[in-house]
């Protein structure tokens, strides 16, 4: 098994027992997932592509998020991290004036994927 696919069924794991062993909904989740990064959720469900009403929705208790909503919000959450790290990482080497290699940044830098 390779390393991206064991992050991947270690994130889809996480997710699960987090949901049932401490009845932690999707939505919290996700909000501290969010708030750990500092991205906006309401940002990751339109770059995610799921309309603004399943948001809002939601988040007033209205509905619960389906497991494949969820995952494709903690998707893009983690591409959003990734980029932030690569970004940081960039600067860090250009203050330093050190070379950029934008492929090996990209490589080092993947987001973790979780399949539904």
């Amino acid at each position: 098994m390779n390393v991206m696919a064991l992050e991947q069924c270690l994130l889809t794991s996480t997710m699960i027992f987090l949901h049932k062993c401490s009845m932690k909904s999707y939505l919290n989740y996700l909000q501290d997932r969010a708030e750990e990064i500092d991205v906006s959720l309401l940002k990751c469900f339109k770059r995610a592509e799921i309309p603004t009403s399943t948001y809002y929705r939601t988040v007033n208790g209205n509905t619960e998020l389906r497991y494949d909503t969820a995952v494709k919000v903690i998707n893009v959450i983690e591409e959003l991290n990734s980029i932030q790290k690569a970004s940081e990482h960039t600067k860090g080497l250009r203050e330093a004036n050190k070379p950029v290699d934008r492929s090996s940044i990209r490589a080092r830098f993947k987001p973790r994927v979780i399949s539904s």
